[in-house]
């Protein structure tokens, strides 16, 4: 089996939220009743709460580092719009999106519209205009779709999206398949969508790449948000390691989307 990595850029600095949203009132709340219910501890709770005080909130060198030194040849989105949660502008995201694509790696929209043609669009103008050359492929955010978004984003001339999960079981088992020119790569295991302890998400990832096995399937797509790489998510942290050594360990290849498109011709 191949597997494809990737990773959502949901947030850049602490101050892209500021007057912005309403991102950490809205944490500290979040975070208060994950204590009071035992979900994390105390020390993440107050790493997590005191996160507006940092300047940065994203972990992508950190993830970058880890990629590269486990020859991951992930992909990382970035938002060219503003909306539920993602609040940095683009012109904000420049620099990172150049020191990620410099260190080797694919970059590409983190899309907010997903049901206006037009709306795609200029998402994937701005960030033509902004990086001076084309974005690899495109995510939604929150991993929105309807009925017509694929067929947007094919018209939009996007070589690759990796939107499609159901939000109801946590995952979609499927290999790639064609929408006219654009491939769509299926969301199997997601951080966000796995229990927060490390030993059950760990069990239901096995079980997810079992499931594949069963399927036949070639091809398995996983989304770790940066974000969550640093030890106020540890369980997620640690999640993410042990799935990438497990990979090495079991002869799993690593491709890009991009290597994938080749393959699949």
């Amino acid at each position: 089996m191949k597997i494809i990595v990737s990773h959502d850029v949901d947030h850049l600095y602490s101050c892209d939220h500021w007057f912005r949203d309403l991102f950490f009132p809205k944490l500290w709340i979040r975070e208060s009743l994950n204590l009071l219910k035992n979900r994390i501890t105390a020390k993440e709770w107050f790493s997590r709460c005191t996160s507006c005080f940092s300047k940065k909130i994203n972990y992508i060198p950190e993830l970058l580092e880890f990629d590269l030194k486990n020859g991951v040849p992930s992909t990382f989105f970035f938002g060219m719009s503003q909306g539920l949660g993602m609040s940095y502008r683009p012109e904000e995201a420049r620099e990172m999106i150049q020191f990620v694509r410099n260190h080797g790696f694919s970059v590409g929209v983190h899309g907010i519209c997903y049901d206006s043609q037009q709306g795609i669009q200029k998402e994937k103008n701005t960030f033509k205009e902004l990086m001076g050359f084309e974005p690899d492929g495109i995510r939604m955010h929150y991993v929105r779709f309807n009925e017509n978004t694929f067929r947007y984003l094919d018209e939009a001339g996007y070589g690759f999206d990796s939107t499609e999960f159901d939000k109801t079981i946590g995952c979609s088992i499927l290999d790639p398949y064609l929408i006219e020119k654009m491939w769509e790569f299926p969301v199997c295991v997601m951080d966000t969508y796995l229990p927060y302890n490390f030993e059950e998400a760990k069990h239901i990832t096995l079980q997810r790449l079992k499931d594949a096995e069963t399927k036949g399937c070639q091809w398995f797509t996983v989304l770790m948000h940066d974000v969550n790489y640093c030890d106020a998510y540890d369980a997620y942290k640690k999640w993410y390691e042990w799935f990438i050594h497990y990979c090495a360990e079991q002869g799993f290849e690593m491709k890009s989307f991009i290597d994938a498109i080749n393959e699949l011709g």
